[in-house]
C-alpha cells in the first residue's frame, strides 16, 4: 500500500532531499494520517457510545488528537518548504521540529483529558455493555494503526523527518493502547468485571508518556544536539581521503532542519605546499561534501609543519603526555616557536565534556614537559569537541 501511494502521489520518488520533495512526502503522509484517524475516531466513538465504555471513548479521542496532529504535520511541511528569505537566510526547515513539538503537546493534552474522564469513571462507575461490534471495530483499528505506524516510519526514514517518525511512534503506541482496550472488552464480555475506568486510566498514562517522549526527542535538535557519529566519521573520511590534507579538526555541523545543515571544519595542509594549490583542493572538497550531505560547507585552511623532524618529535612527545594522562585528551594546530632562551609549544587542547579538572590541566601538562626540558613552555587553548 505504501509503495502504491508513493507511486500515485509522488512525482519523483528518488528525490528525498529537496524542499519540494520533502513537502510532497509530508503532504502525502499528513493527508493519509488525517483521513485514517478521522475514520478511526468516528468508528471508535460509535462503538464507545453504544457500549458505554469510557476506555473506548478515550481511545477514540486519542485518534481525534492524532487527526489534529496530521493537520499540524501538513501545515508544518508547507511552512518548512518555504525558500530562504532576508529574515531566515538558512531557510525554514526547523519548522518540522516545531511541528513535531506541537504534535507532542496535543498528545499530552489529550492524555490529560482522557485521564480525567477515566478517573471519574472509577469514582462513579457505570455499567458497560460491550458488544461483538465494539470488539470487531477495535480489532480493525489495530490493523489500520499497524499499517499507519509502518507507513509513517517508512516515509520518515526516507526523508529523515522527526515529525513523521514521531507520528509513526504515536501510531505504534496507539496499537498498544487499542490492544489494551480490546483486552478489557473481552474480559468484560467473559467475566462482567467493571475494569473500564482502570483501563482508560492506563491508556491515558501511556498517551502522556508517549507525548513526553516525542517532546523530548524534538527539543534536542532545537537546542543544538551533536550530529550523528556516522555523519561525523563520513565527513572526516571524505576530507582525509584527499592527498594534501593531513588532519581535520574543529568540525561543526549546524542543523537548520532535516536535510538543511551548515558544515564547517579546519583542514590541516602541509605548510610547504603551494597555497593556491591547497586552496583549489579545499574548494573541490567543499563541493564534494556539499553534494554528499546537501549542505553549505565552509573549510578553513590550517598550514602545519610536516617536514621538520624536531617539530614532529615535540608533537609526539606532547601527544604521549596527553595519552598518559587521559586517552580522551587530544591536540591539534601544533606549532613550535623556537627562541634564544626558551621554546613555546603552541596548540589547541581538546578535552571531553565534563572533564573534572580542566582548569588545572595545562599546569599538569607544563609540569610533565618541564621534567624533560625546563626551556619548553606550553601555550595551550582548552576547548571541547563539537561532534
Amino acid at each position: 500500500m505504501t509503495k502504491l501511494l508513493i507511486r500515485l502521489f509522488i512525482r519523483n520518488p528518488e528525490d528525498t532531499k529537496s524542499s519540494g520533495a520533502r513537502y510532497a512526502y509530508g503532504r502525502l503522509a499528513g493527508a493519509a494520517g488525517l483521513c485514517a484517524n478521522l475514520l478511526l475516531f468516528l468508528a471508535k466513538l460509535l462503538a464507545g457510545l453504544l457500549s458505554s465504555s469510557m476506555a473506548i471513548v478515550a481511545d477514540a479521542f486519542n485518534n481525534l488528537s492524532d487527526a489534529g496532529s496530521s493537520i499540524v504535520t501538513l501545515v508544518g511541511f508547507k511552512l518548512s518548504s518555504a525558500p530562504p528569505d532576508k529574515e531566515h537566510p538558512f531557510g525554514h526547515g526547523r519548522m518540522e521540529y516545531l511541528t513535531a513539538m506541537a504534535v507532542a503537546v496535543m498528545i499530552m493534552l489529550a492524555g490529560l483529558e482522557l485521564a480525567k474522564s477515566s478517573v471519574e469513571k472509577i469514582l462513579h462507575p457505570a455499567e458497560t455493555d460491550f458488544s461483538l461490534l465494539s470488539v470487531g471495530i477495535l480489532a480493525a483499528a489495530i490493523v489500520v494503526k499497524l499499517w499507519m505506524a509502518a507507513f509513517f516510519r517508512g516515509i520518515g526514514r526516507r526523508i529523515d523527518s522527526e515529525a513523521l517518525l514521531a507520528a509513526g511512534a504515536d501510531s505504534r503506541n496507539d496499537v498498544i493502547c487499542t490492544g489494551v482496550v480490546l483486552l478489557s472488552s473481552l474480559v468484560g464480555l467473559a467475566t462482567g468485571w467493571e475494569i473500564d475506568g482502570w483501563v482508560g486510566t492506563a491508556v491515558a498514562l501511556f498517551v502522556l508518556w508517549s507525548g513526553f517522549s516525542v517532546l523530548k526527542d524534538t527539543v534536542s535538535p532545537l537546542l543544538g544536539q551533536a550530529p550523528e557519529p556516522a555523519m561525523v566519521e563520513g565527513i572526516r573520511d571524505a576530507v582525509l581521503a584527499h592527498d594534501g590534507v593531513v588532519g581535520v579538526h574543529d568540525l561543526m555541523v549546524h542543523n537548520y532542519g532535516p536535510g538543511r545543515c551548515v558544515i564547517s571544519l579546519h583542514a590541516e595542509v602541509p605548510a610547504h605546499e603551494d597555497m593556491l594549490r591547497s586552496h583549489d583542493l579545499i574548494d573541490r572538497i567543499e563541493k564534494e561534501i556539499a553534494g554528499k550531505y546537501n549542505a553549505m560547507v565552509c573549510i578553513h585552511i590550517d598550514p602545519v609543519e610536516t617536514d621538520d623532524p624536531k617539530v614532529e618529535e615535540l608533537r609526539g612527545f606532547v601527544g604521549d603526555i596527553l595519552r598518559g594522562m587521559d586517552p580522551g585528551l587530544s591536540l591539534h594546530d601544533f606549532r613550535v616557536v623556537f627562541g634564544q632562551t626558551h621554546t613555546n609549544l603552541i596548540f589547541d587542547l581538546v578535552v571531553p565534556f565534563g572533564y573534572k579538572d580542566a582548569d588545572g590541566l595545562c599546569g599538569e601538562i607544563q609540569h610533565r614537559v618541564w621534567e624533560r626540558d625546563p626551556n619548553l613552555f606550553v601555550v595551550a587553548t582548552v576547548e571541547h569537541s563539537y561532534t
